[in-house]
């Protein structure tokens, strides 16, 4: 418990499965938007220190497509692809270094639809082992991981652009949704018994 609050510590114990069974017990909205660009993204979390982190990265800022903008590892369906999972462990793999074979996927979130094209399917993973992140520089400029419990706060600024400001970044668009989503998922959870 953490003191004078009646809430847990999120560690990977007390979160993983509870997690992967309030992922498993929801219908998960899936987009329609046929004329958007199918993407997929991981969002991996681990333990440090005893808690929940997330790790996100800053995408390189010479990218045409969101380029400087804090994102899950993620990007774009391939031909080769055999499914939106496979989309997002590649692109975790490629981007921050990430075998799929150390991701325990715990389930998927909602899709969405971003206003630049893209249709989102995000899946929610459990990283396994002690990881460190490889980044692709010609795509990533910075990863970094953040305590899960950073996105229980209210989000600052005017929709499109709000978000959180963490570690010197600003996490905001369909990443802070994503988040916003998986915290309302993880909050009764930290108060469970």
């Amino acid at each position: 418990m953490v003191e004078g609050t009646g809430l847990r510590i999120l560690t990977g114990d007390a979160l993983r499965e509870p997690l992967r069974a309030a992922l498993a017990g929801r219908a998960v909205v899936r987009a329609t938007a046929s004329s958007a660009t199918a993407s997929a993204v991981l969002v991996p979390l681990f333990e440090r220190q005893g808690e929940a982190h997330v790790w996100l990265v800053r995408r390189a800022s010479s990218l045409r497509r969101h380029g400087g903008q804090v994102a899950f590892p993620g990007g774009k369906a391939d031909v080769a692809d055999v499914s939106e999972l496979a989309t997002a462990l590649r692109e975790a793999h490629e981007e921050i270094g990430l075998s799929a074979s150390a991701v325990d996927v715990l389930g998927r979130l909602d899709d969405l639809v971003t206003g630049t094209g893209f249709k989102i399917a995000p899946f929610v993973g459990w990283v396994n082992a002690a990881f460190t992140p490889k980044p692709n520089e010609s795509e990533v400029a910075r990863v970094f991981g953040v305590p899960l419990r950073a996105f229980f706060a209210r989000a600052s600024g005017i929709p499109p652009f709000q978000g959180h400001d963490i570690d010197g970044e600003r996490v905001w668009g369909a990443t802070g949704k994503v988040l916003r989503d998986l915290a309302r998922l993880v909050r009764p959870l930290e108060a469970a018994p």
